[in-house]
């Protein structure tokens, strides 16, 4: 896991990101896909590890909603907003709607948080295969209470450290989400997943988050990740 918390990250990173939601009930699927785009920057230093930004831009009935993250570097909750251009008000996410779905998809608030190396405690559960990489499997136990889940099992590469899988277990420790990210690519130093999906095993629904253009170390201000931002959008 020390290994996986050492990968090689970009100081800034800009991803231009498509969002399918899909449902499946009784043999009819159907699909819904919003364009947005996801803004991140690291810090080295203070009580921030990273600030990021999601910003909606199609379709048209949810353009201008934006969300912005502050990942603290103690692991003493993030900090969250969410911006509803109908409202044009800014909303804080409080810790108890954290287990909320982020605009009507299966990532909740608290999926969108960054989690620090001591945030869990873990156990090596043997290896896998998934996706045609030999994989760790590792089960983390959250030390917090403040969460959703009991348990995560990740499934990580052996030969790159990236985490390929993750099932989530909830309180009463019935897997009930798995991620999959079966697809990275290299560019330069950093590795990036340019596909993943969510699956809800309780809804028959499913989220697919696909690449279309990312952008490195374009040095990033920090007026961005801002209240006062949100608003402009």
């Amino acid at each position: 896991m020390e290994k996986v918390d050492q990968i090689k990250s970009p100081y800034d990173i800009q991803t231009q990101i498509k969002m399918t939601l899909i449902s499946n009930k009784g043999g009819k699927k159907r699909s819904r896909s919003r364009v947005l785009t996801s803004i991140e920057k690291k810090y080295e230093n203070g009580i921030f590890k990273t600030k990021s930004l999601l910003l909606f831009s199609q379709p048209k009935e949810i353009k201008g909603t934006a969300f912005l993250n502050w990942d603290r570097v103690d692991g003493k909750g993030d900090d969250q907003w969410l911006y509803l251009p109908a409202l044009k008000k800014v909303k804080r996410i409080r810790t108890s709607d954290k287990s909320r779905s982020f605009q009507g998809s299966d990532f909740s608030y608290e999926d969108l948080s960054g989690r620090e190396l001591d945030s869990d405690e873990y156990k090596l559960l043997g290896e896998d295969l998934f996706a045609g990489s030999v994989c760790y499997k590792v089960r983390a136990i959250p030390l917090e209470k403040e969460t959703q889940y009991s348990s995560r099992i990740i499934w990580i590469d052996k030969n790159n450290f990236l985490m390929k899988k993750i099932e989530f277990f909830n309180k009463k420790n019935n897997l009930f989400k798995v991620l999959d990210i079966p697809n990275h690519v290299k560019n330069g130093d950093y590795w990036t997943a340019t596909k993943m999906t969510m699956y809800n095993l309780m809804k028959s629904h499913s989220t697919e988050l696909k690449v279309i253009e990312v952008n490195y170390d374009q040095g990033l201000k920090d007026n961005i990740f801002t209240e006062r931002y949100l608003k402009r959008q």
